[in-house]
């Protein structure tokens, strides 16, 4: 099995260790953690590594939100098979409909979160094999992401 190259991006430390921790604790693959303290950090990273195959990334952050970073990294094209799954405490229906549509996140967890929650929400992004399932045709080129939905098919 190989590894998962996985960008965790939240300004608390704490924080992105829970995330790691709970990704670990599902056992649905093997990661390989990069961490980034911010939006800007995170983007930087991001083209530097050059492999990243999953993220999981914060909203509220200084120099630059979760959802710009996501806009950021939408906009550079090429990159839309790459998961973006935000993990906040950002509750209200506007701001998931902000981080799905306009950010180009794929899926929304809100803190506090649980093992559980999170291996519903990464579960389809992952083969039994522990490895990224590669044909990303899950949703319709255009087609607006829906909170219901994502909650739907868990």
């Amino acid at each position: 099995m190989g590894k998962i190259k996985a960008l965790v991006v939240d300004d608390s430390k704490i924080m992105r260790s829970a995330v790691k921790r709970a990704l670990d604790q599902l056992m649905l693959a093997e990661f390989d953690y990069v961490e980034a303290m911010d939006g800007e950090d995170a983007l930087e990273k991001f083209n530097s590594e050059g492999d990243i195959e999953i993220m999981f990334v914060d909203w509220n952050m200084p120099k630059m939100t979760g959802v710009e970073f996501s806009r950021a990294v939408r906009d550079q094209g090429g990159n839309d098979h790459i998961p973006i799954i935000m993990v906040t405490a950002e509750k209200s229906m506007g701001k998931v409909d902000k981080a799905l549509n306009e950010g180009g996140a794929n899926e929304y967890i809100t803190k506090p979160f649980t093992a559980d929650k999170m291996a519903k929400t990464i579960g389809r992004y992952i083969d039994e094999d522990g490895q990224m399932v590669t044909d990303s045709a899950d949703e319709e080129e255009g087609e607006s992401k829906s909170f219901f939905k994502s909650i739907l098919n868990s």
